[in-house]
């Protein structure tokens, strides 16, 4: 007899060089930050946050490799309602953006780079559809 897991969550962890910049840089675009290591440990060096939208989250943490390399094997992608709040953040905040109208699949996806280079996807159903 297989053993069956019971999984809740998944929660992705990326590597980045400067936690507390890509905090920032995340929510200036509408991310809140809702827990990092300083919940417990108020004086110690920032080690990890958890980063959300709209419930939807990952996690950040140091980047500590002794050989660092420019590619990125991870990337974000958020199912949303609309795509259209986030393309009115990242206007604002000046951050450009490729949109796909309508995928093979039927969904329209904005993406862009964040602070530390990885692919940040929201796709949404096309209206009407």
């Amino acid at each position: 007899m297989e053993t069956q897991l019971n999984v809740a969550v998944c929660i992705p962890f990326l590597v980045v060089d400067d936690i507390d910049g890509t905090i920032k840089w995340y929510e200036k675009i509408g991310f809140k930050c809702t827990a990092t290591n300083h919940i417990w440990e108020p004086d110690c060096e920032l080690n990890w946050a958890r980063i959300e939208w709209r419930g939807a989250a990952f996690m950040i943490g140091p980047d500590e490799r002794k050989v660092k390399s420019n590619a990125k094997d991870a990337g974000l992608w958020f199912n949303v309602q609309s795509v259209d709040e986030v393309v009115e953040s990242l206007t604002q905040e000046g951050i450009s953006f490729d949109t796909e109208e309508e995928t093979f699949y039927g969904r329209k996806v904005i993406s862009f780079k964040d602070i530390n280079g990885f692919t940040v996807s929201f796709s949404s159903a096309l209206a009407g559809k």
